[in-house]
């Protein structure tokens, strides 16, 4: 992370090239009217272990700037399609987006923004151009909506001391854990991997906004797999996301969850596999939170209202019932810390410098609002409440955060349970299912395609009318967002945080969702799309470790 020092030095040489970019002009062409600069210095640090042995071992230090350069007015600029669709690598730009990371000299630095400005205006006036032309044909379903809010004055300046973190203590960590590993029994291949990100965020903007920020994720994740006679290739996985090394486990707490891993895998490869399912299903926390992120999230994302190529599901449907329970949908940015836990998703002020807001989303089952950016997403008066975000040289587009799913009259689990078993009967199904673990979905939203989202089942049991659970395999669930959500029929009492990534049009960012188990009456499970494998021609090579460990206790015996 910046220093402070650093920082001071770095704020006045972008706020200069930000006004110079105002200057910028060319006859019978719109003046660019706003100019921001998004600064990410990141230290980064990898370590990947199998079997006793370093794999990779990388540290970096980078540095990349996002220019938003607009032209025309706050009225109507050059940005088409809420910015959604501007994800070309091949533009000119993209090449001037990484900058130098000396700060002992800043020509360098200078001059490559220089470039990227230079750039971003033609880029900008060609947009502008293409926008205007594609009026003659086609009719804009945005006409009259702002392409741009003017935002408040704001500065905010948080300045944190990057971690000591000792390299070469993770990678030991790693390789001790890997060997470790690699000697259980019915395993076909295993690892364990170490990664942190370390970032400082520094936004200005002509219209006098500055913003510093802070964040760093660690990640800790073991992999281990095994192949079936089959030829199906079964893995589990431990994955920790953390905003602080205090949240990190020691070799034998990690060893304890490996574990778990382990003996849900054995189980696994056991288990019946099904191709099919449809009936009622209890999601535990993690696979609940992650039907609300692809069924609900991505479809509330206010930057998707504006692009004519979205499936736009919850569109117009302000003041409707989404959920027949009084359930409560919000994102909010701010909140630092749920339950001693970091959410690694939180921030103080978007991409666009815009403060970040604790956004309703949905309100006792009622659809409230969007999540939004600075760009208008409905005629009359409109403020972002701060969700614009992007991960590199992508346009910010509206993306969670912070996601809180809350339920009136949450009931523990042994309860769910039992509705589960009463769902089950009252459908007269054979058996229903409990999802307890994924490994992460995915959604389409574009109206191109099926409005339809999926999750990966990582683990999970058939449970019968007797209350009987079996461990199932070869299936993973899927739905229609509107169906799915009008099935819920029982939320639990104890949300839990789930810290992940997310993909999308600006990047992959991190994110947090605290949500707490959901009984869903009815939920279409179909079978996982996998590759047979051959099994393996020549036997696993005998770990040395394990040779010289054999050979110790030999000698011991003759002596």
């Amino acid at each position: 992370m910046l220093t402070r020092a650093t920082v001071e030095k770095l704020i006045p040489l972008l706020k200069r090239d930000a006004r110079r970019a105002l200057s910028m002009s060319v006859p019978g062409f719109p003046k660019a009217y706003y100019c921001s600069f998004l600064l990410k210095d990141i230290h980064w640090f990898n370590t990947w272990a199998s079997s006793g042995s370093t794999c990779r071992s990388q540290t970096d230090r980078s540095r990349n700037v996002y220019c938003d350069l607009r032209v025309g007015s706050y009225d109507y600029d050059q940005v088409a399609d809420g910015g959604l669709r501007e994800l070309d690598d091949e533009l000119e730009s993209t090449a001037f987006s990484s900058v130098p990371v000396d700060d002992r000299d800043y020509d360098g630095l200078r001059i490559t923004l220089w470039k990227l400005l230079e750039s971003k205006f033609r880029e900008a006036l060609t947009d502008y151009n293409q926008k205007e032309a594609s009026r003659i044909s086609t009719l804009d379903p945005n006409g009259g909506l702002r392409s741009f809010t003017r935002g408040k004055r704001a500065s905010f300046r948080h300045y944190a001391r990057m971690d000591n973190v000792d390299y070469d203590q993770w990678s030991k960590f790693c390789k001790r854990a890997s060997l470790w590993l690699s000697q259980l029994p019915r395993l076909s291949g295993s690892w364990v991997e170490f990664d942190v990100s370390q970032e400082t965020r520094v936004f200005v903007s002509t219209e006098g906004t500055t913003t510093v920020q802070y964040s760093q994720v660690f990640c800790l994740s073991a992999n281990l797999h095994k192949l079936t006679k089959e030829g199906s290739r079964l893995e589990q996985e431990v994955v920790l996301n953390v905003g602080s090394q205090d949240e990190l486990p020691s070799l034998s707490d990690f060893k304890k969850m490996v574990l778990e891993k382990y003996d849900q895998l054995q189980r696994v490869s056991r288990a019946k596999k099904i191709h099919a399912f449809s009936g009622p299903v209890l999601l535990y926390p993690g696979p609940a939170g992650l039907l609300f992120h692809e069924a609900v999230g991505h479809r509330l994302e206010g930057s998707r209202l504006l692009s004519s190529g979205e499936g736009q599901t919850f569109k117009d449907q302000c003041g409707k019932q989404i959920f027949k329970l009084p359930i409560t949908i919000r994102d909010n940015p701010l909140q630092r810390e749920f339950n001693g836990q970091r959410c690694i998703g939180a921030y103080s002020y978007d991409d666009e410098g815009a403060k970040a807001q604790d956004t309703v989303l949905i309100e006792d089952g009622v659809l409230k609002g969007f999540l939004s950016t600075r760009a208008a997403i409905q005629k009359g008066r409109h403020v972002s409440n701060g969700h614009a975000r992007t991960k590199h040289h992508q346009r910010p587009i509206s993306r969670m955060a912070v996601t809180i799913i809350e339920g009136k009259n949450g009931q523990p689990l042994d309860k769910l349970k039992a509705k589960l078993l009463q769902e089950i009967r009252r459908q007269k199904k054979p058996f229903g299912m409990i999802v307890y673990e994924t490994n992460g979905g995915e959604t389409d939203t574009t109206n191109y395609d099926f409005q339809a989202f999926s999750g990966d089942i990582a683990y999970a049991t058939l449970v019968y009318p007797n209350g009987r659970e079996v461990c199932v395999r070869g299936v993973n669930f899927v739905g229609t967002p509107m169906q799915s959500l009008s099935n819920i029929v029982a939320v639990g009492d104890q949300p839990i945080v789930d810290n992940g990534f997310c993909g999308a049009e600006s990047g992959l960012l991190p994110i947090t969702t605290i949500s707490p188990a959901v009984l869903v009456s009815n939920l279409e499970l179909q079978g996982k799309d996998e590759e047979l494998v051959t099994p393996n021609i020549l036997k696993r090579p005998q770990s040395l470790h394990r040779r010289r460990k054999s050979k110790q206790q030999r000698k011991r015996r003759r002596s």
